[in-house]
């Protein structure tokens, strides 16, 4: 799924513009086999991106060029994502019709489901498969994103004297990493849990065609934010005793620490457990067979067993390196935070 505006290469450059940090990550191809060839996370500081929507320009692209430059990226096509929050994704099922017919007609048709101004809005779509209700139909995936969004991310990439390869949905992107990395999966009703910065992102799907989404919206940022407002410390001191980084901290701290951060969690992990609740509730009580975790808060202590036993699903993380090879050595600890990057760089892959 792209903006109309894909070229063909054998190598994908993935840039995720998240609100903490920017995920670069460029893959190559060769033959039957996906390597990474160099990856980067670059911190930003607080505000230059709120919502995924870039507020200060100047700040990221020069963060951007920096990566580009450390890393040796002379590839000037990349792949980037908007927001979620400014899409709207439908799955429909049309009568099969030949492509200028179907190309004619998604336009009318998608009129009925897009709440935003039709005249607002990039509209796409993407060709699932058969309709498993009735053969002589086809599943179609609808997108519509706001043009105004789509042109400031695509402005900014140029303003780095880049080429936007690529303009996919973040969401989509994640669900790309899976099933490139799970093809296994890819009949069996699944979820995908993303616990980001600033969200916690909540994907059923199903045969490539997304069932369900939810945003929530707490965090990473979220939860150090509450963790200093609590023991009264700075947000740096914060984060680093949320990432395992107790320092000479007394035990009474400790356990104190220990029993807010639950209460913290326990919270996110009851609003994933209404949101599967809900989609269960709304398909014939159907439930994922399994919940996969990733994002870069997805390893804070005890999350993954408090989801599966609020939820009685089987949890595990998903590894977003699971089927490339590593040119340089191996990264597998940064998996979590590259989903929505190597989502990306697989749509600039031929």
């Amino acid at each position: 799924m792209a903006f109309g505006l894909k070229i063909g290469s054998k190598i994908g450059v993935g840039v995720d513009i998240g609100t903490s940090s920017i995920k670069v990550i460029e893959l190559s191809k060769s033959g039957r086999k996906y390597y990474i060839d160099v990856l980067d996370i670059i911190d930003l500081p607080a505000g230059v991106v709120t919502g995924g929507v870039i507020q200060d320009s100047a700040s990221v692209a020069a963060y951007l060029k920096s990566s580009f430059s450390k890393l040796g990226i002379s590839e000037k096509k990349v792949s980037i994502g908007i927001p979620c929050k400014h899409v709207i994704i439908k799955t429909i099922e049309m009568p099969k019709m030949k492509p200028n017919e179907l190309e004619s007609s998604i336009f009318y048709e998608a009129q009925r489901y897009i709440t935003y101004d039709i005249n607002e809005v990039s509209i796409d779509y993407f060709i699932i498969g058969d309709s498993p209700a009735e053969p002589g139909n086809d599943l179609i995936m609808i997108v519509a994103g706001k043009k105004d969004i789509i042109e400031n991310q695509v402005e900014f990439v140029r303003q780095c004297g880049l080429n936007p390869n690529v303009v996919d949905v973040d969401c989509i992107a994640l669900e790309n990493m899976f099933n490139f990395n799970y093809p296994e999966e890819f009949d069996q009703l699944t979820a995908i849990v993303k616990i980001g910065a600033s969200e916690t992102n909540v994907h059923v799907f199903q045969k490539g065609a997304n069932l369900f989404r939810r945003d929530i919206p707490i965090g990473g940022i979220n939860i150090t934010e509450e963790i200093a407002k609590k023991f009264q410390i700075e947000v740096n001191e914060a984060e680093n005793i949320k990432t395992g980084n107790m320092g000479n901290r007394s035990e009474d701290f400790r356990t104190d620490y220990y029993i807010y951060l639950n209460m913290i969690l326990t919270r996110i992990t009851s609003e994933i457990q209404r949101t599967i609740d809900y989609f269960a509730a709304n398909n014939d009580k159907q439930y994922p067979k399994k919940v996969y975790l990733t994002g870069g808060s997805s390893k804070l202590t005890n999350i993954a067993e408090g989801i599966e036993t609020k939820i009685n699903i089987p949890v595990v993380y998903a590894n977003s390196f699971r089927n490339v090879l590593f040119k340089h050595g191996a990264l597998d600890d940064k998996s979590d935070f590259f989903s929505i990057a190597v989502g990306l760089a697989l749509r600039g892959v031929e």
